[in-house]
Order: structure tokens, then C-alpha cells, then sequence
């Protein structure tokens, strides 16, 4: 009787003493010891958006980035991408270089191998601007959007599925699209600044996790039916080549057929209703990959809008839920690099044992 008394003591004890260990909070090595995942930005090949310039380039969004505990962002520039370079890289971002920088054989061959290994590859395009843009007075924006060195990446890592819209209007030249809406748009005198919701993109997608709204200015991608398309412009969006340096084709209404477009593909023009694509995400390979129409609205620019409207002083960052989509874009890219030990094994061995002894103080009790 008495030995009993004093198992039962005992036995309360055990289930008191799992209890308190329970609501211990301590750190696991998921907070303290796990390699954060490493993103690399092109700095090399003369990207249209600065690395360290928070009014015109990417500073403010990458500094974002780098602020996160789940990553560590870094910048390369100097000497060709190698595999040393990319060798601890986790997600590697080329966001709109320039066609007059494109990417060496080396370099192509090391993205082949760093994708290869499972890493992952965030590709930003933009869209054309000509005279009409508030941006056209600075040099550095008017060869915006020329995204032919990012189609030519993608040829030589046979990524075929999908591509930017390249218009050739010479022997020796190539303009890009850009989207037109002027259902959408902020300013109707202004129809390629974009407000977008909802109804222009896949909200099953965690990409578009929590996304609401974005503003944007972008190119389109090619074909119509490209693979992993998440994000088109609507019924009433079209896109526009540049006719020449300092114009656009005529922008009030669409200038081609899709037969035409079947029979001239590199002089594609989005057509009225056939809801363009803008962003699309596809596993290749051991590899995820990401292809938008637009690096501006990650960056600290200011809305391209007259200087009538008061939104101009907006910057993209900071505009609707950009930066969030960007972060969005890198949690599904980097999707499985980090795997946090899980709580639910000790909290089932802690209930296992305190179910067992429970059992055991019951037989004991049954028997006596």
C-alpha cells in the first residue's frame, strides 16, 4: 500500500515534470545554425537597374532581401560568372542587362551547371519605352526593355519554352514590346503604367500568396500559350513593339492578326483578348526558373507618369504589393533549400510517455 502511494507520487511527478519541459522555450537549429539561402545579382552585364542605387536601380529591394534571416544577398560584378562563383549560390538573379554586355559561353556553361545541381534562376526582362515615357530624357532608360542578350541566355541553356517578345524592325536591331491597357491603366495618357489584381494572375499559386494588387510596366512573353504561366494582362490589354528609336507602332490599336503573328513570329504583337502573358514559373530540370516582363516595378524609381499626376513622386517599391511579390518569387524558388527541424516528433515521444505511464498507474491501480 505504501509502496503504491509512493508510485503514484512518483508517477505524478514523471507527467508534472513533462509537462513543465513542454512550455520550455528554447532555440532549435533552425533558428540558430542553418545556412541561410544565398542569392546572387548580375552586376557584370550591365544591368538597366544599379545594384547600389536606391533612387533609379534595385538597392532598396535587394536591401530587403539581404535583411531577411532566410537569405544573404550578394552582388557580383568584375570578371565572367564562373562555377567558383556559383558555387554556394541557391537562387541566381539576371535582371535586364544589357544587349551590349551579353553572357559569355563560360558563364552560360556555369548557369548550366549551377541549374543542373538544383539551384534556381530568377530572369527579368522590361518593357520598350520611346519619346513619350517621362524617362526618355535620360540616357541610361532609352534602350529599356532591349532584352535580346536574356533570349539568347536562354537559347544556349535550351530553355525553350518560354521567351520574351522580340520584335526585329531592322537587320541589326531589336526592339522590344510593351503592354498597353488602357482599361487598366493609371493614367489613360500613359497606358503601359498598369494597375493589376486579382483577375490577372493565378492566386492558387504561392507566388501570388497574399497579392492583392501590383502596379507595373512590363513586356510580355511569348508564345501565348507559354509553359507555367501565372500572371496575363486582360481582355483589353495588347502589346506594342518599337517601330524605331524614339516611337512605338501605333498604340490605339493592335497591328496584327494571329496568323500573322504565326507567320512572323519575331514581329509578335500581343492581340486584343488573348489575355498576354507577363510572368511565367516552371520547374527545368533538377531547377526552378522564373521569367517576368518586369524589373522597374521592383525598383526605387518613380512612377512614369506626367507631372500633372500626382502619383509621379510614387516609387515602384513601394508601390501596391511589389516588394512582396518579389520576396514571394525567392520563398518559391528557394522552396525546400531549408528544411526547419520539425516540433511534432518530440511533442509525440513527450505525449507517448506521458500516455504510457498514464496506462501504468491505471494497471497498478486495477491490480491493487
Amino acid at each position: 500500500m505504501v509502496k503504491l502511494g509512493k508510485l503514484t507520487k512518483v508517477c505524478v511527478a514523471i507527467i508534472a515534470l513533462m509537462i513543465v519541459f513542454t512550455s520550455v522555450q528554447v532555440e532549435v537549429r533552425a533558428q540558430g545554425e542553418l545556412d541561410p539561402v544565398v542569392v546572387l545579382y548580375d552586376a557584370r552585364h550591365a544591368p538597366q537597374f544599379a545594384a547600389a542605387d536606391e533612387e533609379d536601380g534595385l538597392k532598396l529591394m535587394l536591401d530587403m532581401v539581404n535583411a531577411s534571416t532566410r537569405y544573404i544577398l550578394k552582388v557580383h560584378q568584375g570578371y565572367p560568372i564562373n562555377e567558383t562563383v556559383l558555387e554556394d549560390v541557391d537562387v541566381l538573379i539576371v535582371a535586364s542587362p544589357d544587349s551590349s554586355s551579353e553572357f559569355e559561353s563560360e558563364e552560360v556553361s556555369a548557369i548550366k551547371e549551377m541549374m543542373t545541381n538544383g539551384s534556381s534562376l530568377l530572369v527579368l526582362g522590361d518593357p520598350a519605352i520611346s519619346q513619350n515615357s517621362t524617362y526618355w530624357n535620360e540616357q541610361q532608360f532609352q534602350d529599356l526593355g532591349d532584352n535580346i542578350a536574356l533570349n539568347r541566355v536562354l537559347d544556349s541553356l535550351n530553355v525553350t519554352g518560354v521567351r520574351f517578345s522580340i520584335n526585329e524592325t531592322s537587320n541589326d536591331r531589336y526592339w522590344q514590346d510593351t503592354m498597353f491597357d488602357y482599361e487598366l491603366a493609371l493614367n489613360e495618357t500613359y497606358p503601359w503604367v498598369l494597375r493589376m489584381d486579382t483577375n490577372n494572375w493565378d492566386t492558387e499559386h504561392p507566388i501570388f500568396r497574399d497579392i492583392n494588387e501590383l502596379l507595373l510596366m512590363t513586356a510580355t512573353l511569348k508564345p501565348l500559350d507559354a509553359i507555367g504561366v501565372l500572371a496575363t494582362g486582360s481582355e483589353s490589354s495588347f502589346a506594342q513593339y518599337r517601330r524605331g528609336p524614339n516611337t512605338f507602332a501605333n498604340f490605339s490599336f493592335p497591328n496584327m492578326s494571329l496568323a500573322e503573328f504565326e507567320e512572323q513570329p519575331l514581329a509578335y504583337s500581343a492581340i486584343n483578348g488573348t489575355f498576354p502573358p507577363w510572368l511565367s514559373a516552371f520547374q527545368y530540370g533538377n531547377s526552378r526558373v522564373i521569367m517576368s516582363g518586369s524589373t522597374i516595378m521592383f525598383s526605387g524609381r518613380t512612377l512614369d507618369l506626367p507631372e500633372s499626376d500626382s502619383r509621379n513622386e510614387q516609387q515602384w517599391f513601394y508601390s501596391a504589393d511589389n516588394s512582396r511579390l518579389f520576396m514571394n518569387m525567392l520563398d518559391w524558388l528557394s522552396e525546400g533549400f531549408v528544411d526547419p527541424p520539425s516540433a511534432i516528433e518530440p511533442l509525440i515521444m513527450i505525449s507517448t510517455g506521458i500516455f504510457l505511464v498514464g496506462v501504468a498507474y491505471y494497471v497498478l491501480k486495477k491490480i491493487r
